[in-house]
């Protein structure tokens, strides 16, 4: 006969009893192999799991899937399970799990490191978990992993006694502690392993027990790291001889919440309410929900004491102030954790203050006002100062943990009826305060219709806008600091304000000031000429040493830049008061355009360094002449690669200028001259006059009488055409300026074209009386190799550039060997003659030489000789 599978078991053992008594004839059947594994899953519930597979691999290699059957119980776990058959008796097979998603990707998985070995007879239990591999992160510490129980049998007789084993891990590496519960029958348990000789549950309608597990025990085991964290699973196994599987209600794994850390004590103040912030994360996922129950070791309300963060109020101060709180928390799943939060709770003892100091009572714009506060605490606890004002910035406030000072300014203007306000909160580690409050009578503007004061940032070393801003009047720079526009623009407008705009746009309040990485402009000014301080400048340096540098000044003018004032100057920097002490000024990396006069101005003593800026005049125009750089009256330094174009004027009577020199006593009583000066290395294109050096001493114009040391060097100018009266590259009404290699180009500036309007180089020369002079200083060369260059020229017997009878110099040198070039690199023929017809009226040329030592090198023109000794190395 054949057997129906569901009954084979309980046939063999009929057969067997069989054997002991007598029967006609053993009946002939086949029945399939006994044994075999029951596999029950539990899918941790964070792992959102659909289906579950188990790949089985039998003892020949054979593999076989198998779909795992889900079951729900009535608290909503789901277990999985499925009943693997041997391909031989007492086989081993392998196991592999992996659980997926409803989008098939698999989301846990788990493989035993052993074999299942089956029994002959009977179901071997293996219990699994899959896990993910990477714990939930931004946790310090992780629950253990357990990945299965196994056993011999999952149903035993009463008095059976069944090893069970489990295997866990834990992804920090802790040492792991197993603790083993049974709801029946006695355990025998030594860590990862533990007998248990089972023993069914109580009966009868008192015993507490579902019928329907009446004939199961369910076992759980917990594993615990070293930090306290805990991992669980439970299942079923049944008792009896001929009964069912047991069911898969109540089998499930779970992770108990994880605290955090309890930290350090808080202080916390008497009758004050506290908001605790611990955190508790369940690795299980967001379907857990957690219960709270919170107490304190102090005398307090909470405001609810189930809430995750509820809110603590003590009523009384415990002893040493100690107090904890602590939160049992559980999800619903026999997980448990406890949340501890330490604190100290004082009565309030608020800081004491003591030395309080202001810089000033009242302040204009670009001020600042300096406070300091001492304050000391009752119980020597830690303090903190916080700085608050109503208008204008606070700086960054600086001490030493018992006194801070900070800054205060305002660079514009204040509203009307406003009064600043500083106030000082100092709050101990308890929580308890002071305030102090300061006020300042304002002295400066007030805000004009829809004017607002800028929005600025104070900190260490410089102030920052923080936005664009329109502004009816200057804006004050604080002494010492850098304005730092950080990219935003300032504009100059008198909308609204019921004047027309005067004076600068930024300037300073004292004697140092930076400005860097602002656009300046101005916006629909009134065509109303203003003289002195009222005169119209983006960015003023009077009386004050700084840098300008990267920043932008453009459209700095009157009736859309068609006005004739003079005024509209880009920058002006002026110390000229009576016995002024020199001041130093960077003028570095500036774009200007679109200015009413002139690009920069600088004016008295000044150490000047303008260099590697874009000027341009955006001429020709004929309105006004305009100049890009104009020093004056005292101002030594160098101007130095800087793009000066534009400034051309259509008059007859007046020209303008891309650099500018002017000073002496010519220009008013007392006027200083520019002195030590180097012009160097600027391209100068489009003005009327290039370089303008136009220093005189007298009424009648004379030059100084000694030199003043003006260089102006290896400069690039052209002009196209004509569209002035008079031009020039370079005109010069001084005292043995050293006017050389210059790069000179274009009709504009070419007497030949223009005779009656256009020079190259115009200078006022003194006597007629010709000398030849070196215009670059003495080389050093070695033997065989080319010279730097050489230049000789022309030259007044004050010193001043001029032209000879016959505009050729003759050269000689000490050492017959040594040869004269014009190439830089000595390729050409020897050359004895430079001619010195060109548009600069100079020669230039180099030397080599054959033998070492001192090379003297004679220039002669119009009969005068000059030497100079080069050194051949």
């Amino acid at each position: 006969m054949t057997l129906k599978p569901a009954n084979a078991l309980h046939l063999v053992g009929v057969l067997l009893l069989t054997t002991f008594g007598c029967v006609e004839e053993e009946p002939s059947f086949t029945a399939p192999l006994a044994g075999g594994a029951r596999v029950v899953v539990a899918v941790p519930r964070s792992a959102d799991a659909v289906a579950v597979t188990a790949m089985v691999t039998h003892a020949s290699g054979a593999t076989e899937s198998k779909a795992l059957t889900p079951r729900t119980d009535p608290d909503g776990g789901v277990a999985w399970s499925a009943v693997v058959k041997p391909e031989s008796p007492e086989e081993e097979l392998r196991l592999a799990v992996d659980a997926r998603n409803a989008s098939d990707a698999v989301v846990a998985s788990v493989s035993p490191d052993a074999g299942v070995k089956l029994p002959l007879y009977e179901e071997a239990l293996v219990v699994l978990v899959p896990q993910s591999g990477a714990g939930l992160p931004g946790l310090a510490n992780h629950a253990p992993l357990i990945h299965e129980v196994s056993a011999p049998r999952s149903i035993v007789a009463p008095g059976d006694t069944l090893e069970l084993t489990a295997r866990a891990s834990d992804l920090e590496g802790d040492a792991l502690t197993y603790a083993w519960s049974a709801t029946s029958g006695v355990l025998d348990c030594v860590d990862a392993t533990c007998a248990w000789t089972a023993a069914l549950p109580p009966s009868g309608p008192d015993a507490g027990v579902d019928p329907e597990f009446a004939h199961d025990a369910l076992i759980r085991v917990r594993v615990t790291d070293a930090q306290g964290a805990e991992s669980m699973l439970q299942f079923r196994i049944g008792m009896g001889t001929t009964r069912a599987p047991p069911t898969l209600d109540d089998t499930r794994f779970n992770r108990s919440p994880v605290a955090s850390a309890p930290g350090a004590a808080q202080q916390v103040g008497l009758n004050v309410p506290f908001q605790v912030q611990a955190a508790v994360t369940d690795e299980d996922g967001p379907r857990d929900v957690l219960k709270y129950a919170w107490s304190a070791t102090c005398e307090g309300t909470f405001n609810d004491a189930t809430a995750a963060t509820p809110v603590f109020t003590a009523t009384a101060e415990p002893a040493d102030c100690g107090c904890q709180l602590k939160g049992a928390v559980t999800d619903g799943f026999g997980g448990s954790a406890e949340q501890f939060v330490n604190l100290c709770v004082r009565a309030a003892a608020p800081p004491v203050l003591g030395d309080i100091a202001q810089s000033a009572q009242s302040a204009l714009a670009g001020e600042r006002v300096t406070f300091t506060v001492k304050a000391t605490d009752p119980r020597g606890e830690a303090m903190t100062f916080a700085w608050t004002s109503n208008v204008g910035a606070l700086g960054t406030a600086t001490g030493d943990g018992s006194t801070s000072t900070v800054d205060w300014t305002e660079l514009t203007c204040l509203p009307a009826d406003v009064t600043p306000t500083v106030d000082l909160v100092v709050t101990n580690a308890s929580g308890a305060s002071t305030r102090q409050s300061f006020s300042v009578a304002w002295a400066g503007r007030r805000c004009g219709p829809g004017e607002s004061p800028c929005a600025i940032t104070l900190s260490p070393g410089k102030v920052s806008l923080r936005a664009d801003c329109v502004v009816q009047s200057a804006v004050f720079i604080p002494d010492g600091l850098t304005f730092d526009g950080a990219g935003h623009t300032l504009t100059a407008s008198e909308e609204g304000a019921g004047d027309h705009y005067k004076g600068a746009v930024l300037r300073n309040r004292g004697s140092v000031a930076n400005v860097r990485d602002v656009t300046v402009t101005a916006r629909n000014l009134s065509d109303v000429c203003d003289g002195d301080v009222d005169r119209l400048r983006g960015i003023l340096l009077e009386g004050a040493s700084g840098t300008i540098e990267d920043t932008v000044v453009e459209d700095v003018n009157q009736a859309g830049n068609i006005s004739g004032c003079q005024e509209g100057f880009a920058i002006d920097v002026r110390n000229s008061a009576a016995g002024a002490t020199p001041v130093t000024v960077v003028i570095r990396g500036n774009q200007l355009t679109g200015y009413q006069k002139a690009g920069v101005v600088m004016l008295g003593r000044v150490e000047a360094t303008v260099e590697d800026n874009v000027i341009d005049g955006l001429g020709p125009t004929d309105r006004i002449a305009r100049i890009g750089i104009q020093l004056a009256h005292g101002v030594s330094g160098q101007v130095v690669g800087n793009q000066v174009k534009g400034n051309a004027y259509r008059f007859e009577r007046d020209w303008g200028s891309g650099i500018m020199v002017l000073g002496g006593a010519y220009y008013g009583a007392g006027r200083e001259l520019c002195h030590d000066l180097l012009i160097q290395d600027n391209v100068l294109t489009e003005n009327d006059v290039g370089v303008y050096l136009l220093q005189a001493v007298d009424s009648d114009f004379n030059p100084p009488p000694t030199s003043q040391n003006l260089q102006v060097l290896g400069n690039t100018l052209s002009k196209t055409d004509l569209t002035a009266s008079y031009q020039a590259a370079i005109a010069d009404n001084g005292t043995a300026n050293l006017l050389s290699r210059n790069r000179i180009s274009g009709d504009g500036y070419d007497p030949d074209v223009y005779p009656a309007n256009a020079a190259s180089v115009d200078v006022t020369t003194q006597g007629e009386d010709r000398q030849v002079g070196f215009a670059t200083p003495a080389r050093t060369l070695d033997v065989g190799a080319c010279s730097e260059v050489l230049a000789v020229q022309g030259r007044d017997l004050a010193g001043n550039l001029a032209p000879l009878s016959v505009p050729e110099v003759t050269l000689a040198a000490s050492d017959p060997g040594a040869t004269f070039h014009l190439l830089p690199d000595c390729s050409d023929a020897p050359v004895t003659v430079v001619s010195l017809k060109n548009p600069q009226r100079e020669g230039l040329f180099y030397v080599q030489a054959a033998t070492a030592g001192p090379l003297t090198v004679t220039a002669t023109g119009d009969g005068a000789s000059q030497t100079q000794e080069q050194t051949v190395n």
